[in-house]
């Protein structure tokens, strides 16, 4: 063995034997006596230390020799001549050997500074590596891929890394990934309230600064800019130019919302949905997804379809826009009637934990569907559901009949069965998902704000999310579907259920939502009666003012633990929550409890001013700007409650 290869494997021993001796010849010049002994000493330990060296470099050899004979297949031939750079390495990632190329490629000429292999490999080591034994690195700015094997020799092993470069390949994709094409359809929203606002020269005014804003954009960004109709406009650019886009979080929102006209704010907003594809048609598809998608949760937002068929969601901090038209009411209640006549037997589902707008609509289809001579029936858990005064009520009015367990559902079902989907969109939250697969005829009736997980499958999808509830949505249908009219008790249930989500015509109304309510109370629905649906219970109202106490401040939100057990615990956190909105200062509320599979559920609500569903959507929920939730598995509360706070902050410096 070599005294350069001692000094470079083994440079900590070498500098010891150096100091001793050292020692040693000075110690000549006190007493010869100790400095023969140190002599022999260092002597001793440079003979054990060399013989150490060299049993190892004779491994380090037979390890070479190993994968010699592994890569020539028996033949004769010489590992350092192989055409790619090798290095091997041991369990410690030392550096045990490498070939010229190694060295003077990817090292780029000089020995490794170090004698690990992270400085070669972006900091993995062997565990790393082991992990994936195919991996990218870039070293010297050089960019390889890199292949790792082990070599087993006299029962002991050591590992190989091949590297080879792909510097040009991965440009020339990159430059590829970078030139797919993207198509963005942009939509203003809110035209028409314009148009009622101001003068027809002050609207073309408005209108144009809005369209030159966008074009100015879009093309600043790179993008190809055209107007397709009035308020609707069509961008064609490529991956480099969305990327552009992502860095700036689509600000052109901003721009568009706070854009104002003699020194008033005008209130425009965009809706804009990009898509991504191989071929610019598959790009332009995916973008008239993703433009539905924007204005199903809203409007005033940006929703990016992912080549994966995710979506990546900008904005959404404004109230919705309204968008609903008796029109469309009309052909979607003409619709449904076709679907319902044609059917043998219809049965109406709302979603897990049922509330008294799933319930409400629910009893409010199935009357339609009485009326229209098809037999219907409600499929509900009533073991888990919140509206359980309005199945008392419904019971006390002989209509309990109509009401049945999932697994008897499951019986009924044949293939001209009609499932109708209210009060939700997705199948995961259906009361029962094996009802909703076992249905061949879908029906979604939803006025929450659309997810990416939504019913795909439905052939009649009736979603309104400006309506302020899946009640008044039926209400409306129920008034332009011939023979439909509702009894005291379906208005009671239908009255409960708007009540329920405007929290009393509070949030989220309309001159439709008091027209719906004004349509009920013609039609026998009493307000006392259906009042007495939200009375507590003493004990419940005692929980709810401990959930209210133990709540705390942050960012203008309140938050609070239910440490309470309870069988009505998701009925008084959500109570908890609405009640946390009546504090000044505090623009949302989000309690937490844990139920017995310890799962981490969070009730979510606001006044408008902050959007709860984009924080729940954060953890895999949903629902409405003002009111949301979610549910996360085998979660510990007080990281959950971390983790919620981390998302306002985020939502906040987003804003």
């Amino acid at each position: 063995m070599k005294i350069k290869q001692f000094i470079k494997g083994y440079p900590f021993i070498f500098a010891l034997i150096v100091v001793f001796l050292a020692i040693g010849v000075v110690n000549l010049f006190v007493d010869w006596r100790i400095a023969v002994i140190e002599l022999v000493a260092v002597l001793i330990f440079t003979l054990i230390a060399a013989f150490k060296a060299n049993r190892d470099f004779g491994s380090v050899k037979k390890a070479v020799e190993a994968l010699n004979t592994s890569l020539s297949s028996g033949e004769t031939g010489n590992l350092s001549d192989f055409p790619l750079p090798i290095v091997i390495f041991d369990s410690t990632d030392k550096i045990l050997w490498y070939n010229v190329l190694f060295k003077n490629y990817v090292a780029s000429g000089f020995e490794p500074e170090t004698n690990s292999i992270k400085e070669f490999t972006d900091g993995r080591g062997l565990i790393d590596i082991s992990a994936h034994p195919v991996f990218d690195t870039t070293v010297n700015g050089k960019q390889y891929t890199v292949y790792f094997s082990h070599i087993e020799y006299d029962s002991s092993i050591a590992y190989a890394l091949y590297f080879v470069d792909d510097t040009a390949l991965k440009e020339t994709s990159a430059e590829f990934e970078k030139s797919k094409p993207v198509v963005s359809l942009i939509a203003i929203d809110s035209l028409e309230e314009i148009y009622h606002s101001y003068k027809e020269s002050e609207c073309t005014e408005i209108v144009s600064k809005v369209e030159r804003m966008t074009e100015s954009w879009f093309s600043e960004l790179g993008s190809l800019f055209r107007k397709l109709g009035n308020g609707r406009f069509i961008s064609v650019g490529s991956e480099e130019n969305l990327q552009k886009m992502l860095a700036r979080k689509f600000d052109l929102l901003e721009q568009v919302r706070s854009y104002s006209y003699a020194d008033k704010v005008v209130g425009l907003t965009l809706s804009i949905g990009v898509g991504r594809g191989e071929k610019i048609s598959d790009a332009e598809a995916s973008a008239v997804q993703a433009l539905d998608m924007a204005l199903g949760r809203g409007g005033d937002q940006v929703a990016v379809r992912n080549t994966d068929e995710t979506y990546t969601f900008f904005g959404g901090v404004s109230n919705g826009v309204e968008k609903r038209t008796r029109v469309r009411s009309r052909v979607m209640a003409s619709a449904l009637t076709e679907l319902i006549n044609s059917a043998d037997n219809v049965l109406v589902m709302g979603h897990k934990f049922s509330d008294l707008d799933a319930l409400g609509s629910a009893v409010g289809i199935l009357k339609i569907c009485q009326d229209l001579g098809t037999d219907a029936r409600i499929v509900i858990s009533r073991k888990t559901s919140l509206a359980t005064p309005l199945i008392e009520h419904l019971t006390e009015n002989n209509m309990d009949g109509y009401l049945i367990a999932p697994e008897f559902a499951e019986q009924i079902i044949n293939s001209k069965t009609l499932l109708i989907v209210v009060d939700t969109l997705r199948a995961d939250f259906v009361d029962s998902y094996k009802v909703y697969e076992k249905a061949k005829q879908v029906v979604v009736i939803d006025h929450h704000r659309k997810t990416v997980d939504y019913i795909q499958n439905a052939v009649l999808f009736y979603h309104e999310p400006r309506a302020s509830s899946a009640c008044e949505m039926v209400t409306e249908l129920m008034q332009y579907t011939q023979k439909a009219k509702p009894t005291p008790v379906v208005a009671n249930a239908l009255l409960a259920g708007i009540m329920l989500d405007t929290k009393n015509f509070v949030l989220r109304t309309s001159t439709r939502t008091f027209e719906a309510a004004a349509y009920l109370r013609t039609n026998g629905a009493d307000t006392v009666t259906v009042k007495q649906f939200f009375n507590n219970t003493l004990e419940n109202q005692k929980l709810r003012g401990k959930i209210v106490l133990s709540a705390y401040e942050h960012n203008n939100c309140a938050i609070a633990v239910a440490d309470i057990h309870s069988k009505d615990i998701r009925l008084v956190s959500a109570q908890a929550a609405d009640e946390l909105l009546t504090i000044n200062n505090v623009d949302a509320s989000f309690v937490l409890f844990v139920t017995d599979d310890d799962t981490v559920n969070i009730s979510a609500r606001s006044l408008g001013n902050i959007n709860v569903q984009v924080i729940m959507e954060q953890f895999g929920g949903g629902g409405h700007q003002t009111m949301a939730a979610c549910q996360v598995e085998q979660s510990d509360v007080d990281e959950v409650r971390k983790m919620l706070e981390e998302k306002i902050d985020e939502y906040l410096n987003s804003k």
